[in-house]
């Protein structure tokens, strides 16, 4: 029984720490610091992962075991159909042989691997590990991060954690998403050196930073938000159609019903301040991260529903995101979009591609630059004389992490002066793949971009929509093909290498739009079981989120929050995916609105 209060003490600790560290990375920063920001989040996050490191090795001291069994809480039904998440195993295999044909295990690796050769190869290993002290992103920051993400998904099991989990996320954005809204009415009591009405910061210190943030915990919010009124929906006939004659609809009783409406509304309430906050923030790169994951949240909505004329409704949401995406080439490339160029907060969709002139200059100009530094050249000469004796390496490798402002400045192109201060040298490329082939190299890259294919992979396959061999290679062949494709056509075009960055991730996101709009109409009905909708649900807001995120992140920069979100939402992914977390199902019937009666 002591050994037993002990492991339970601990496993307490570790989550406590994962939803400590979803509170502190967006919401703390501290005006008395000389950075206020990023390296005091990254601070407190990397005591959190150390804390949770104790205790774990306190419990498996103590004999608790490495990796917990499936939680309780599985839905049982009478009739249950196979899906295609059954053919997973609901535990790691710790043979040797099998380890890597795990979910997501192998490109973990592989990325752990790539931090730690450039760390130790890097021009300056001590900032690669501990950081830099502007972004303190060093390796020592990954594995905190990794150390939080490989806990959490060990230990996240029961109902109650993923409620915790859930609403922690959704409860942090409420107060920063309206400390936003305050600053946007001038009503900001803190003096900031810029004007924070026009683009609003909140507890981000950068527009961009907060709506990034902010993206990845609408998704959660929102299935909240749908689960509360699917809730309330399946007291009354069925909008997807009604049910049989001789079929029993639960309704929910009056105090439940009242709660549903609490709670909706709640959810709806702070749905409608992160949108807000997210708008104000005036950020192009997150208002394209939104778009991308909310299609493919209604799509992969219908795709599992299945609603009555769901080929209709499908087709009329595939016309309405390929509407929305010609709309955007068009305001970006022809005479309509210069007219609506002085259009107040709106005006700024007409200059995503705009190369030529302020931020969007200054970003291709670093996408050059970075290039450069990456492509084999002289090696560089250290201030002591020594010239760096991996250079060749280099493009393997990189240079190590957080070392761009040391390696960038023998290749700063001359005109970026004319756009930003001459002393000041980029420490970021404002493109995760260039951000990844400068400091992790081509090996670092590989393993990034594998990490996200395999997400995208298996969070499908979970969903039903990879079941075949042939469905395997259409995946690959649109989304590798896409962002290969799109990169070429550009090079033909001659356009600057330095957009290779941006075509990339493009590409693969836009194959992987058209893969989900395709296995739509190519797969038979869903294999999902109505009492498993609940998981369904959780898991196409986890990956609406992370697709967010890595749109995002090809457009700005990484930060704390994003950072440490991305794994644990890719934590939470994995514990669903792999049927070891079953969340509680919020509708009485186990049936959610437009749900055909079984």
């Amino acid at each position: 029984m002591r050994h037993a209060k002990i492991q339970h003490y601990c496993e307490s600790v570790i989550e406590a720490g994962w939803l400590a560290a979803l509170i502190v990375a967006p919401l703390f920063f501290n005006t008395y610091s000389s950075r206020v920001f990023e390296p005091d989040k990254i601070s407190l996050i990397r005591s959190i992962s150390l804390v949770m490191l104790l205790a774990y090795l306190v419990k498996i001291l103590d004999g608790g075991r490495l990796w917990l069994p499936p939680g309780g809480g599985m839905p049982q039904s009478g009739n249950q159909i196979p899906s295609a998440g059954d053919s997973v195993q609901s535990m790691f295999e710790w043979r040797l042989g099998s380890l890597w044909k795990q979910p997501l295990l192998l490109p973990v690796l592989l990325l752990a691997v790539a931090y730690a050769l450039s760390t130790l190869l890097s021009i300056s290993p001590a900032v690669s590990w501990w950081g830099s002290y502007h972004r303190l992103q060093g390796a020592y920051t990954f594995a905190s991060y990794l150390i939080i993400a490989v806990l959490t998904a060990a230990h996240v099991r029961q109902p109650a954690q993923l409620r915790r989990l859930q609403h922690t996320i959704i409860v942090t954005s409420l107060p920063i998403s309206v400390y936003g809204v305050f600053q946007h009415f001038g009503k900001d009591p803190l003096p900031w050196g810029q004007d924070v009405s026009a683009r609003i910061t909140s507890s981000a210190g950068n527009p961009i930073f907060l709506a990034a943030h902010l993206i990845m915990a609408f998704f959660l919010t929102l299935e909240r938000a749908f689960s509360c009124f699917a809730y309330l929906l399946t007291g009354g006939p069925q909008p997807g159609g009604a049910a049989a004659p001789d079929e029993e609809q639960e309704s929910p009783s009056p105090d439940h019903s009242l709660a549903g409406i609490l709670a909706g509304g709640a959810y709806l309430f702070v749905l409608v301040v992160q949108l807000l906050a997210i708008f104000w923030s005036q950020s192009r790169g997150p208002w394209l991260g939104l778009a991308s994951g909310m299609y493919i949240f209604v799509l992969l909505l219908l795709t599992g529903m299945r609603p009555r004329n769901y080929r209709a409704w499908t087709a009329a949401w595939a016309g309405l995101g390929a509407a929305g995406l010609i709309m955007l080439i068009l305001l970006n490339t022809t005479a309509l979009g210069q007219s609506l160029r002085q259009v107040p907060n709106w005006g700024r969709l007409t200059t995503m591609l705009d190369s030529a002139t302020g931020t969007g200059r200054v970003r291709v100009l670093i996408w050059e630059g970075t290039a450069a530094t990456i492509s084999p050249h002289q090696p560089l000469t250290y201030p002591d004389g020594r010239e760096d004796p991996v250079n060749p390496l280099r493009p393997l490798i990189g240079y190590g992490p957080e070392t761009l402002w040391m390696a960038f400045n023998r290749f700063y192109p001359p005109e970026l002066a004319q756009w930003e201060s001459r002393n000041a040298s980029p420490d970021r490329a404002h493109n995760e793949t260039w951000d990844s082939l400068a400091m992790t190299g081509v090996v670092g890259l590989l393993a990034a971009s594998l990490l996200f294919l395999s997400i995208f992979f298996w969070a499908l396959r979970w969903l039903g929509l990879i079941r075949s061999r042939r469905d395997v290679i259409l995946f690959l062949s649109m989304l590798i093909g896409g962002g290969v494709l799109l990169s070429v056509l550009f090079l033909l075009r001659g356009v600057s290498v330095g957009f290779l960055g941006v075509n990339w991730p493009t590409g693969l996101i836009l194959g992987l739009i058209a893969y989900v709009t395709l296995a739509g109409f190519l797969q038979p009905g869903s294999s999902t079981e109505a009492t498993h909708r609940p998981r369904q649900l959780l898991l196409i807001a986890s990956l609406s989120a992370i697709i967010a995120h890595y749109v995002e992140i090809h457009l700005g920069i990484a930060i704390a929050a994003t950072r440490i979100y991305f794994w644990i939402i890719a934590a939470l992914l994995l514990a669903l995916g792999m049927r070891w977390l079953f969340p509680d199902a919020i509708a009485p019937s186990g049936v959610y609105p437009g749900q055909r009666a079984p």
